[in-house]
């Protein structure tokens, strides 16, 4: 079963090695990375509007829970 691993790894590292050797792919390499590093930025943006509206969520189960137990005294 493990007979096909170690074929299809240097299968993938020649296929990139090949990539790697032409000039037109290192370019379109270096716009990919360069959009991932961009996308980072993104990413993190993203996180904290994730993390502001949890925080809105919470306040407002607060406030929620707060009146239920006001009402039930």
């Amino acid at each position: 079963m493990k007979n096909w691993v170690v074929p299809a790894v240097l299968l993938g590292l020649a296929g990139l090695g090949l990539v790697a050797a032409s000039e037109r792919a290192r370019e379109q390499m270096r716009g990919l990375f360069d959009q991932i590093a961009d996308g980072a930025d993104s990413l993190g943006d993203f996180s904290k509007f994730c993390d502001e509206q949890l925080g809105v969520i919470q306040n407002t189960l607060d406030h929620l829970a707060q009146a239920l137990e006001e009402e039930q005294a």
